[in-house]
């Protein structure tokens, strides 16, 4: 039954949709904003401050651009596997957080749409890893641009 879903061609392109563009949405306010971001990040107070600023500029941009390859159908596993392993991370840190009783935005979508850390944000990265991991582990690549590389010995 599980394959029949993660191999639903519907299922798979609405998947690819929604994570597609929340990455691009969340990458271009992030980029617009990267001093405010830095600010989010160091709410969490979890990385060092030689790492909040670097980490501020760079991703954005690995937001946007996996979201921008998704959506175009250039090697979506690869890029679900990016956008699934940085929501793991994203929703560890927002558990901590909760953990720690931090009352903070999560800096998912900067100046976009201020939201806190919490239950519904979880429940909403949750919703994101399961729609990544149907990208991953798909076998369906309509609507795909595949690169198919042989290497010989």
């Amino acid at each position: 039954m599980i394959e029949k879903i993660i191999n639903n061609t519907a299922v798979v392109l609405v998947a690819r949709i929604i994570v597609a563009l929340m990455f691009i949405i969340v990458g271009i306010g992030k980029i617009t904003h990267p001093d405010e971001f830095a600010r989010e990040i160091n709410n969490y107070q979890m990385l060092p401050l030689i790492l909040i600023n670097p980490l501020a500029i760079f991703l954005p941009w690995l937001e946007l651009l996996t979201g921008l390859m998704i959506l175009l159908g250039v090697q979506i596993r690869v890029n679900a596997i990016i956008v699934a392993a940085m929501l793991v991370v994203f929703t560890t840190a927002i558990i901590i957080a909760v953990a720690k009783g931090l009352s903070i935005n999560c800096g998912c979508y900067s100046q976009i749409a201020a939201q806190k850390v919490g239950i519904p944000k979880i429940l909403e990265n949750t919703a994101l890893i399961i729609f990544s991991l149907i990208l991953v582990f798909t076998e369906n690549n309509k609507l795909q641009i595949q690169n198919n590389y042989e290497f010989n010995n």
